[in-house]
């Protein structure tokens, strides 16, 4: 065949050509996938990811430096990386913390398939002088082998940065009370931007605690607060602790939240401990019964449930009947424990010739720990036999007597 016709050879030559670039270009292709596998699984054998959003920084002098670290577990089961620092610069503030509440941190737990944040906090010296400072961050799996490092450079001016955003301060962030107070600590929240905002308000306080946000003068409780552009609002933050709560320092972190921006206080309450007096008897009552002209010593129990101690405690009896006598042994308690419990002796002499019935008398806690109230204790008096004896000889000698005017009368 001539011309314009193709001959069945060269048919059969043409999709034998096409069969075996198919194939070629099949095996190519496995081939590159080949060549990709192995670089996938060299890069999944890390464990974690460290994540720090900002390497290069302006910072002015005497400024402050915070933002969120991620740790990233790139397993199924959870991996502890430890975080550590080299070549900080003398007198540098720098280093991880927990986000609420701010703690510092050297190691992170994080969760299978998770990632936890951090903060990365570091403070410029005021006399710190300006040029290039550069600080090393290091991570490692404390369990395996993946470990990264990550170079973080300051560049320091003599001039503030402008940094926008919202800002929150305390005068006064430390106060003292005691356990089961409420306290106020007034905080400036200031807009440092060119446009209104709106702040959402919360607190992380330990469990149990209670704080509420009400502005600096009424009786509003807040959740949120509008700002103007570059204005400040002085807020009350009131702080109430548990009465049981330990003598201890207690850390509480305010935050303030508005888009983008955040900013955060950290409040710190000291609870001196407070003590709590109880009084009673092995009997549950408050009562006893005694002999006119008998001297009768009755048990009472002292005990303090607080959580400060009791201190030169002493009793004093505050209203008694007349002519009566009230006595304690011992007659002061140098110390009474959180959760001690002591017992004195109140000594009753109620005159001899008391008449018998129902009495009530007070006496009172004194101690420059605790202020308590007075007691009532109600007593019961009887006379002695002697003296019924001779009462009811009286009483019988007025009726015979009686017996005999009514008689004589009636015989006139």
């Amino acid at each position: 065949m001539r011309g314009g016709f193709v001959t069945s050879g060269q048919r059969l030559g043409w999709l034998l050509g096409g069969f075996l670039t198919l194939i070629l270009a099949h095996g190519s292709s496995l081939h590159a996938a080949e060549k990709a596998e192995p670089k996938r699984s060299a890069e999944s054998k890390d464990s974690f990811n460290l994540i720090l959003p900002y390497t290069d920084l302006t910072v002015g002098q005497g400024q402050e430096v915070t933002m969120d670290t991620e740790v990233v577990n790139r397993t199924k089961n959870p991996v502890q990386v430890g975080l550590t620092l080299d070549a900080i610069p003398k007198g540098w503030e720098i280093g991880f913390h927990s986000r609420y509440p701010s703690y510092p941190v050297r190691s992170v737990m994080v969760q299978a398939e998770k990632s936890t944040t951090v903060e990365f906090k570091a403070k410029v010296p005021e006399k710190t002088k300006p040029g290039n400072y550069e600080v090393k961050v290091m991570a490692k799996d404390e369990s395996g082998a993946t470990s990264q490092s990550e170079k973080v450079i300051f560049r320091i001016t003599s001039k503030k940065v402008e940094t926008g955003g919202l800002k929150l301060t305390s005068q006064y962030p430390a106060l003292t009370t005691p356990a089961g107070q409420t306290l106020k600590f007034n905080v400036d929240l200031k807009n440092e931007t060119n446009k209104p905002l709106t702040a959402s308000l919360t607190a992380q306080a330990p469990e149990g605690w209670a704080v509420r946000f009400k502005p600096q003068f009424g009786d509003t409780v807040l959740s949120s607060i509008a700002l103007k552009e570059n204005a400040t609002e002085t807020l009350s933050v009131e702080i109430d602790s548990p009465g049981r709560a330990k003598a201890a320092d207690f850390p509480v972190t305010v935050r303030a939240r508005a888009g983008a921006f955040e900013a955060s206080v950290n409040l710190k309450v000291t609870l001196r401990g407070s003590p709590d007096l109880r009084i009673g008897t092995r009997s549950d009552t408050l009562n006893t019964s005694l002999t006119a002209g008998k001297r009768t010593p009755v048990e009472i129990l002292v005990a303090n449930a607080g959580t400060a101690p009791v201190r030169n405690l002493s009793f004093v009896a505050s209203r008694k009947p007349e002519k009566w006598t009230v006595e304690f042994k011992p007659e002061k308690i140098d110390l009474i424990n959180p959760g001690e419990l002591r017992e004195i002796k109140m000594e009753i002499l109620p005159p001899a010739r008391t008449i018998a019935g129902d009495y009530l008398l007070s006496f009172t806690p004194n101690s420059p720990d605790a202020a308590a109230k007075a007691v009532e204790f109600r007593v019961t008096v009887s006379t002695p036999t002697l003296w019924g004896w001779l009462g009811a000889a009286i009483v019988a000698a007025v009726v015979l007597g009686l017996g005999a005017v009514f008689v004589r009368l009636g015989r006139r």
